[in-house]
């Protein structure tokens, strides 16, 4: 196993996820992940651009193993997080949010509780974030288990490809992976660790005037942890 192999299996560990999670969360295939593992291929430009967005990799590290693995936070925007002595809290939103035309879901009354993740993700990548207790085991095949806490930024640039979300729908919230095809929006839970047996839970018309009204994105997952990892 070379270096960087080496190095991307370190990387991967150090999150806590296993192989079909991480996949899953770079929207990449299982077997590619396992190659880049074994040395059969190099990690694609996609995959180094994905690993430094999401977990603020510090990509000359994982190249030549120069430097730490994650980059220092030089540009965090704390205007979303509540200061407490041990550091930044993130909004924990409830599972149903008041969101229609003219109120925004990140007001405080949707806001159930501030939790300190920093324990668990030293590295955080502090943007946008917010959290949400999943409820359900529909996202088990990414490695989301009921009761784990998901982590999401909500700026809109993060909205573009397909992965895992949260997201209202007629005022539920919900982590499901979305899907964008042409003018279609199609929603899956993954209960499996292979993609391609997600199981189609919805289809939705981003042309349909309806679908503003019913659906709001509220950001793509990027972390995910199980809050009681320590007990």
């Amino acid at each position: 196993m070379s270096d960087i192999c080496q190095r991307v299996v370190n990387l991967r560990e150090f999150l806590g996820l296993k192989q079909s999670a991480f996949a899953i969360a770079l929207d990449i295939k299982r077997p590619t992940l396992a190659g880049y593992e074994k040395g059969t291929f190099p990690p694609s430009t996609d995959f180094l651009i994905k690993i430094r967005e999401m977990h603020n990799v510090n990509i000359d590290w994982l190249l030549t193993g120069n430097g730490e693995m994650f980059l220092e936070n030089t540009e965090k925007s704390l205007a979303n997080t509540q200061k407490s002595g041990d550091g930044y809290k993130i909004p924990l939103l409830r599972q149903k949010v008041s969101c229609g035309p003219g109120i925004d879901w990140q007001n405080e009354n949707n806001i159930v509780d501030y939790i300190d993740v920093f324990n668990h993700i030293p590295r955080l990548k502090i943007e946008r974030l917010f959290a949400l207790c999943v409820e359900g085991s529909s996202m088990l095949g990414a490695g989301i288990r009921n009761g784990d806490y998901v982590l999401f930024n909500s700026t809109k640039d993060q909205w573009v490809r397909d992965g895992i979300y949260v997201f209202a729908l007629d005022g539920e919230v919900y982590c499901k992976r979305l899907e964008f095809d042409m003018t279609k929006i199609k929603i899956y839970s993954v209960r499996v660790a292979d993609l391609e047996k997600a199981e189609l839970m919805l289809t939705l018309d981003s042309e349909d005037i309806s679908t503003a009204d019913r659906l709001t994105i509220l950001g793509r997952v990027l972390y995910w942890i199980h809050p009681n990892l320590d007990e």
